[in-house]
């Protein structure tokens, strides 16, 4: 199996379950959400399901034995699209919880992480 491909799989996989934790928890699913807002849960739920969504995209386009990798840098901008989003949050409101410290970085390595693998996977 590529190495695009696990990182596709991993990624769908591991978006569906967080999506899946928002979905059910609300606020209390993630660390340093303390808002006992309706419409802040009501937010975080929401999005929990669009992030599982998300996910399914991921597991799409890694599903065959040449993944898509269109989509998968399409996926991987829209992470780092996203990425960019929190440090408009710090820039406006502050640092947030250090949980999303390492959500940012994620976000922001994932299109270099799938070039990195399509190019390892193309040398193969």
């Amino acid at each position: 199996m590529s190495a695009l491909r696990t990182l596709g799989r991993v990624t769908g996989w591991t978006c569906i379950a967080i999506g899946g934790v928002q979905l059910v928890g609300g606020v209390r699913a993630e660390p340093g959400m303390t808002s006992d807002d309706p419409t802040v849960d009501s937010h975080v739920r929401f999005m929990g399901a669009v992030f599982a969504g998300y996910g399914l995209g991921w597991i799409d386009a890694a599903g065959s034995d040449d993944p898509d990798v269109g989509r998968m840098r399409a996926l991987a901008g829209l992470m780092a699209a996203g990425g960019i989003a929190r440090l408009g949050t710090r820039a406006t409101l502050g640092r947030p919880h250090r949980f999303h410290d390492a959500l940012l970085g994620i976000e922001l390595a994932a299109p270099i992480l799938v070039e990195a693998l399509r190019r390892r996977d193309r040398v193969r």
